[in-house]
């Protein structure tokens, strides 16, 4: 229903109301520049003396479970006598002439498992049955002509195509080898001395030649390293890359003065990011970009309290907090969140980060969201450490183990939640049906063409869903990535009005947002008329998402104002349930093991017809994965007249 003012007035909270967009201009927080060099260089553990992690086999036997030494020894002993893979240059010029990125990727990460998974081995033995090729790895990454993957290579000066080794850019897969040869030399470097003494040294000149002189004379060349705007926000690669570069740096820089001088230097590019991130800490990138997001800038933050021993440190800030509990916000049920951007519907949580997290900010929900999540999201893992790119994370979770494990933990279902900074809300009714729907705009980080999206499950099921993101090839960050239809609007659970989607642009934006709750209802209202270009001639399309808990309904109604109708409106419902159409004015959406769920439309107004979406192309694998290899069904209303304005309902009950 649209409310009046008078009506506005009888909910007991009103928490939102903005005439524009999502905020997207940099707050001046600069949390780290409140660390005066001095402050850093009275702080900062000289490297001899800092010892992040064990290196005795001792310590880690009074550290890590028996049997998880045992299951990363016998993953170390799979790699015994085994070569390591070549990179050739026909694997790199692959994406150049297919747009297939994992060709090469799948080769490049292999390698970076099967270093570490030795190193990791040879440090909790200490036998140096591991170490000829731990040597082999060595020397095999440092020939490597480029760390980084052949679809981050428009960055060098040369453009893509084949790495210039007198020019290395840096990406977050290059700083990932970076960190990893330095822990190597971290755990292993008296025993690489003992076989040459050029091995450490070569770690060292490829590190520094390839990550730290770059970052020191010319990280503002990085876009990812700049203030963000609107149009060119500041994504998950400034963490990533600030925490990859902090640890290398500490690790092999053996001159104090430079470690406290880039330090900071990488500290005050980390206040970028946090600048960037709205009240609420909520990201833009969707809840799989978490890990790559914020919890990347907690390894950062991991890595300050650990090599200043607790004095660099900033987990009391109330941002900090909010950035932390965005996963749990969006949790919807089981391994479902909130999936909007390019982000999967169903993410195996890394319980052990999420318990850590929770712990270092004195978040009790997040550290028993964590332990939860470790017990039964990741059940099914013999590992109980995930097998992340963060190799330090990895390391911080081995240490948290036994205290993780101790705790039985709890879901984290919020009952209500809102995001202003990214407009997004959810609410969930006593019965089990749970929406989400968001405003914002459409040049989010990672972004699709989705403002006023709108999803339901009910049990824990879905039943409206946002598909998802597909398999990355060339064309997913290229002009081309709006033709992949699951990054269009037309398949979001949107209007198609006058033959037109919505446009990609900071101002195709959500207008006019409020967002108001009651103990019955909650509601999201927005105008997504300027997410579609002028073209189309909306004069308003103003969405309310109303839940109502009293009687345990969705109730979107659509009010619109249009020009002129040159074209059928249509309205997109996706789903992976198998769907009833067969009753006119009725869609019964059947899920397992519950009633089903029914949604009513006018049949007077609407045609309905179903299609299944294709799932079989090579950017498409991950989408079957996301659902489980259920089919991804879009349910499709035509309109049958061509009404200039009017107001429309679905009405979604269990």
């Amino acid at each position: 229903m649209i409310y009046s003012t008078k009506h506005l007035l009888t909910f007991a909270i009103v928490l939102f109301l903005a005439t524009s967009g999502a905020s997207a201009q940099p707050f001046n927080r600069n949390f780290m520049a409140k660390f005066s060099q001095g402050d850093i260089a009275a702080s900062l553990i000289p490297r001899d003396q800092w010892r992040p992690f064990p290196r005795a086999k001792a310590e880690w036997e009074r550290t890590v479970p028996e049997a998880t030494r045992q299951l990363l020894l016998a993953e170390a002993e799979q790699y015994l006598n085994k070569p390591f893979a070549a990179l050739p240059a026909s694997l790199i010029l692959e994406y150049q002439r297919s747009g297939n990125r994992t060709a090469y990727e799948d080769v490049s990460f292999a390698k970076r498992e099967q270093l570490f998974a030795l190193v990791l081995g040879e440090t909790l033995e200490q036998k140096g049955r591991f170490l000829p090729d731990i040597v082999n790895g060595i020397w095999s990454t440092c020939e490597e002509s480029y760390w980084g993957i052949p679809a981050h290579l428009y960055m060098q000066r040369a453009g893509a195509g084949m790495p210039d080794v007198q020019d290395p850019s840096v990406d977050i897969f290059a700083v990932e080898a970076s960190t990893l040869l330095a822990l190597t030399d971290y755990f292993l470097g008296e025993k690489l001395d003992s076989i040459s003494p050029l091995l450490r040294k070569r770690i060292y000149h490829e590190v520094d030649r390839r990550i730290l002189t770059p970052m020191e004379s010319s990280s503002a060349g990085y876009w990812y390293m700049q203030k963000g705007s609107k149009a060119a926000p500041v994504n998950n690669w400034n963490p990533w890359v600030v925490s990859c570069w902090m640890a290398s740096l500490l690790l092999v820089e053996p001159d104090q003065q430079r470690r406290v001088r880039e330090l900071q230097h990488a500290m005050l590019t980390l206040d970028n990011y946090l600048n960037w991130l709205g009240e609420d800490g909520a990201i833009d990138e969707g809840p799989s970009y978490w890990s790559g997001a914020i919890g990347r800038l907690f390894d950062a933050l991991n890595v300050l309290e650990s090599a200043s021993g607790g004095k660099l440190q900033i987990y009391d800030q109330p941002l900090v907090q909010m950035a932390e509990s965005y996963i749990y916000k969006v949790h919807i049920a089981g391994n479902y969140f909130i999936n909007t951007a390019d982000a999967s519907p169903t993410i195996n949580q890394d319980g052990l980060l999420l318990y850590r997290i929770g712990r270092s900010v004195n978040d009790t929900t997040m550290r028993q969201f964590g332990s939860w999540a470790y017990h039964y999201l990741n059940k099914a893992e013999r590992n109980p450490v995930q097998k992340d790119f963060s190799k330090t994370r990895r390391l911080w979770n081995l240490l948290a183990i036994r205290d993780c494990a101790a705790e039985k933990g709890e879901s984290a279902e919020p009952a209500e939640v809102w995001l202003p900074g990214i407009q997004l809300m959810a609410s969930r009714t006593p019965e089990g049906l749970f929406v989400a729907s968001h405003g914002g705009h459409n040049a989010e980080s990672h972004n699709h063409n989705d403002v006023g999206d709108v999803v339901l499950y009910a049990g824990g099921e879905p039943v409206v869903i946002d598909v998802g993101f597909g398999t990355y090839t060339a064309k997913t960050f290229s002009k081309e990535r709006y033709t992949l239809w699951y990054n269009n609007s037309a398949y979001h659970n949107l209007p198609v009005i006058n033959g037109f989607a919505q446009e990609a642009g900071a101002h195709y934006e959500a207008r006019e947002v409020a967002y108001r709750k009651s103990a019955k209802v909650s509601s999201l209202e927005m105008d997504i008329a300027a997410a579609y270009p002028a073209e189309a001639g909306i004069l308003a399309w103003k969405r309310n998402v109303s839940l109502d808990k009293s009687s345990n309904k969705l109730i979107i109604n659509d009010q619109y104002n249009i020009q002129e109708v040159t074209k059928p409106l249509t309205q997109t419902f996706m789903t992976v349930c198998n769907a009833q159409i067969d009753q006119p004015g009725r869609v019964t959406f059947e899920i397992p093991n519950q009633k089903p769920v029914t949604l009513h439309y006018d049949p007077a107004f609407w045609q309905l017809t179903k299609e299944q979406m294709p799932t079989d192309a090579p950017d498409e694998k991950r989408l079957a994965d996301n659902w489980g290899h259920r089919p991804v069904w879009r349910i499709l209303l035509t309109a049958r007249n061509r009404k200039k304005s009017g107001t429309i309902r679905y009405i979604f009950q269990q």
